[in-house]
């Protein structure tokens, strides 16, 4: 469900930023027309800031098979530890996402199987499950390890 919704989002954001742009964002490479960013806070800029970044996630940071590109694995896992054990334990196994009469689901699970939520979750949180949002709290490049150290978790 969620997925689909990052999806609709990630298409959203193509066609809205290629209207504002003339079209320009779908431009050739043979074309010499170069497309401009809208400055932030301009009556240009209509990505919410969840938009832009679930954008990121799809067209940026996933590769073909739903992995982190770019992830430092190591980091990953001491800001992991740092960050995230308190909840959800060394191994991610302390809560489990499912429905009680669902097959268990850990953290894992979720960033191999549904990266948009988690990815989502980890960077705005989860006001039902008491989960904090990190994206004020910890840098892009940090977000990036924990999703990447996330998916090598059983």
């Amino acid at each position: 469900m969620f997925y689909k919704r990052a999806t609709l989002l990630a298409v959203l954001f193509v066609t809205t930023y290629g209207l504002l742009l003339g079209g320009a964002a779908f431009a050739s490479a043979s074309d010499s027309v170069k497309a401009e960013k809208p400055v932030p806070g301009s009556p240009g800029d209509t990505l919410t800031r969840e938009d832009a970044r679930m954008a990121l996630l799809v067209y940026k940071l996933l590769d073909k098979d739903g992995k982190i590109k770019g992830a430092n694995i190591k980091r990953g896992e001491k800001l992991f530890m740092q960050n995230c054990r308190p909840c959800h334990g060394d191994d991610g196994h302390r809560f489990n996402f499912s429905l009680y009469y669902e097959k268990p689901a850990f953290i894992g699970d979720r960033a191999r199987d549904d990266m948009p939520t988690f990815w989502y979750q980890v960077n705005f949180g989860d006001p039902e499950r008491s989960m904090e949002a990190y994206i004020d709290e910890l840098t892009l490049e940090e977000l990036i390890d924990i999703a990447g150290f996330a998916q090598t978790l059983p």
